[in-house]
């Protein structure tokens, strides 16, 4: 590889390092929870497929690729603050990113997502199915 070349990864690594979230802007699990209570919004940027397998409870789901789209749902968080997961930590920080280049001040990272959120202890729930028209009307 050219000298030019590695000094070239070298610098676009930095400048993703300075750009991106610093250490303050990852949260613990209990952090989290404690601010969900006091009104922070949990911002769930999964795919579909895992959030209808497993969610933390009263969460708002927008995945990853929609938020843009969808920043006008997020509003209330601007005041109360905003914890954005994913399963595990990975993708957060892109969407950390994107919030804050959008205008919301107040972005934490649940730092190792809903997997640290289990091994933490605290509530996850799995979505009931939704009702049919057999369930609610059964067969004569």
């Amino acid at each position: 590889m050219s000298t030019i070349k590695t000094w070239g990864i070298v610098l676009g690594a930095l400048l993703l390092v300075a750009c991106g979230p610093k250490e303050d802007q990852f949260i613990d699990a209990k952090t989290a929870a404690d601010m969900q209570t006091k009104g922070s919004v949990l911002l769930d940027i999964r795919e579909n497929d895992s959030y209808e397998e497993l969610r933390i409870p009263n969460s708002l789901h927008i995945p990853y690729g929609r938020l843009a789209l969808r920043l006008s749902e997020l509003e209330a968080g601007k005041a109360k603050g905003i914890v954005v997961f994913d399963q595990s930590g990975v993708r957060a920080p892109m969407a950390w990113e994107l919030l804050q280049k959008a205008g919301f001040p107040q972005v934490r990272i649940l730092k190792g997502g809903l997997n640290e959120w289990k091994t933490a202890g605290l509530p996850v729930e799995k979505p009931q199915p939704p009702v049919t028209e057999e369930e609610v009307m059964p067969a004569e």
